[in-house]
Parts: C-alpha cells; structure tokens; sequence
C-alpha cells in the first residue's frame, strides 16, 4: 500500500493506493501541520487496509455477475 501526502489549495491530502483501488483525506492546513497528517496516516493504516479489503470483495463481486 503506497501513502502519500499532498498539499494542495490549502489541504493535505493524504491518500492511500492498493492495486486499483484509491482512498483520500483531506485535512486543513490550518489545523494540522504536515507531521500530524503524517502520524495521522500511520495511525489510520490498518483500518484503510481492511477497508481495502471490503472494497476488492466488492469489485469482484460485481464484476463476477457480469
């Protein structure tokens, strides 16, 4: 799983990339420093990696009925 952070028009965008699966976050600049979004996404690993999960059982189940 590949994690980057962005910043862009103010935000942080933290965004997460499995195969062809993508989620993001965007976070202030105002309120968090770019440390912070860096912890952030470390703590929030896992849960986006299970979520990836869900979203790959997802795909192939509805690409499978087709």
């Amino acid at each position: 799983m590949r994690i980057t952070v962005h910043s862009y028009n103010g935000q942080w965008r933290l965004r997460y990339e499995l195969d062809r699966f993508e989620q993001s976050f965007k976070f202030a600049e105002s309120d968090q420093t770019l440390e912070q979004v860096k912890t952030l996404g470390t703590g929030m690993a896992e849960g986006v990696l299970l979520r990836f999960v869900d979203m790959r059982a997802q795909y192939i189940e509805h690409t499978s009925e087709s």
